[in-house]
């Protein structure tokens, strides 16, 4: 079957969007075109706004750290690339068991270093920025457990995995993993981390959660600590918390919004006001979380925790927000996978709508990819390109849509956005406030276009 594959035209100015104006060098890299935040919006200095259509590969570093395998990483890069998308999440840890990037507290494993230094060179060879992700909630490749039981090997008591959000030798060990892959120097690009154009930010953990202390307090101290952590080595990239977006006992949470009603140990609003934290992230997988209901039940959560992190992001935030992991399991059989790509729709769908009305997400990424042959890395989430054409297409309008908003004044956006709220209420000759569809006198229509033509193309010679 055909894959659909924008010209090549189309790829070029996909690709200098994505540079926001900066000059490429002769190795095909970016002079600067480093990531920062403006209001809700994403910017890249002299280029505007810029909107992320992504996806999730945690296990570049661990494919690339063997030569031999590192087609696989180009391959994945390259079909990205090919599709529109702009961000891949990934991890920058490996803490202890098998293949680690960190065998013990502050020993490092060079070749797989070298892994992730190739995966970040490859990235911006192909006009794609990396969110990296410093340790795991998980046990999956060590995380927090990893961390505590060093602890004890070395001697100190710990009671439970949550012991690595409040003990000081945990911390350190934490700390010291950050500095040590902050300030590491690209063997392949002779760039450090830090200073890095390919990397869009930094992610605290994957999923915090803490069962020690549902209402999220431990996790919120935690990252209060950990985030003017990192800024104070790189003061040059975003840093986020790495949420799913579980409510908690703060001002302005409401747990009935969770699933099943219940706590997580984390805070989406209080967490995300933190100082050092540039962006907020949720997650999606209405299947998982809400095993055993039904696709109405799983489509109604869906739509409500869009709309209330949305929302309370808007209101309480005034940040961007990305939906850093998103997907639904694919059982075997065409329903399901009909069922897969609906809900893919409605993701990308919800994040497009947002972003082209100067809303606060404006972007997200899918979990997760894989190139064909990766059988051993199936777990029913992948979207493997090659394979499924409609997903593929999907992704790629999408990628295409989000690619045209790329390069917008946020002042403008903001002046455009907060007049088109102040257009959708106004007040009646009852005095009341009613809606402006079907009963604004048709000279404010005239007036609002007017303006709103206006305002275009004065957006349109100012950067010229």
């Amino acid at each position: 079957m055909v894959r659909l594959r924008p010209p090549l035209a189309i790829n070029l100015l996909v690709v200098v969007l994505f540079l926001g104006g900066s000059a490429v060098q002769a190795d095909g890299t970016a002079d600067g075109g480093i990531v920062r935040v403006d209001g809700t919006q994403f910017v890249v200095d002299g280029g505007g706004t810029i909107y992320f259509s992504g996806f999730n590969a945690y296990w570049l570093m661990l494919m690339a750290s063997d030569p031999s395998r590192r087609g696989k990483v180009v391959a994945a890069f390259r079909q990205a690339s090919a599709h529109g998308l702009n961000l891949a999440r990934t991890w920058a840890f490996s803490d202890g068991g098998d293949s680690p990037l960190q065998s013990s507290p502050g020993v490092y494993d060079e070749a797989m270093f070298q892994g992730l230094d190739f995966v970040i060179a490859e990235a911006r060879l192909h006009g794609i920025y990396l969110l990296l992700c410093l340790t795991n909630n998980f046990e999956d490749f060590g995380g927090k457990r990893q961390y505590v039981r060093w602890a004890r090997e070395a001697g100190h008591d710990l009671a439970t995995a949550d012991d690595f959000f409040n003990s000081t030798v945990v911390k350190d060990y934490y700390k010291n993993h950050v500095k040590t892959v902050l300030t590491r120097v690209n063997t392949i690009t002779g760039v450090a981390y830090k200073d890095d154009p390919a990397i869009f930010g930094w992610e605290l953990m994957n999923e915090p959660r803490c069962d020690a202390d549902p209402t999220g307090a431990m996790v919120q101290a935690w990252v209060e600590e950990m985030a003017p952590y990192v800024k104070t080595i790189d003061g040059k990239h975003l840093v986020t918390a790495g949420l799913e977006g579980f409510y908690g006992d703060g001002a302005h949470e409401s747990k009935d919004l969770n699933p099943w009603g219940i706590y997580y140990g984390t805070n989406y609003v209080e967490t995300h006001r933190a100082a050092g934290i540039d962006f907020a992230t949720i997650h999606l997988y209405p299947d998982v979380w809400l095993w055993g209901s039904g696709a109405d039940e799983q489509f109604a959560f869906f739509k409500n925790w869009t709309r209330s992190h949305v929302r309370d992001t808007e209101l309480y935030l005034g940040k961007p927000l990305l939906v850093t992991e998103y997907g639904k399991f694919l059982w075997e059989g065409v329903t399901n996978r009909t069922q897969r790509n609906y809900f893919l729709g409605m993701v990308l769908d919800s994040i497009y709508a947002s972003a082209s009305d100067g809303g606060p997400l404006v972007g997200g990424a899918f979990w997760q990819l894989l190139d064909d042959g990766m059988d051993t890395l199936r777990d029913g989430y992948e979207i493997i390109l090659l394979e499924d054409s409609r997903a593929a297409s999907i992704i790629s309008r999408h990628s295409w849509q989000l690619a045209e908003l790329n390069g917008q004044n946020v002042e403008a956006l903001r002046r455009r956005r907060s007049w088109s709220s102040h257009r959708k209420i106004h007040v009646g000759s009852s005095g009341r406030g009613s809606s402006s569809t079907g009963d604004t006198p048709q000279s404010q229509i005239l007036l609002v276009r007017f303006i709103d033509l206006f305002r275009s193309i004065s957006s349109l010679f100012s950067s010229v």
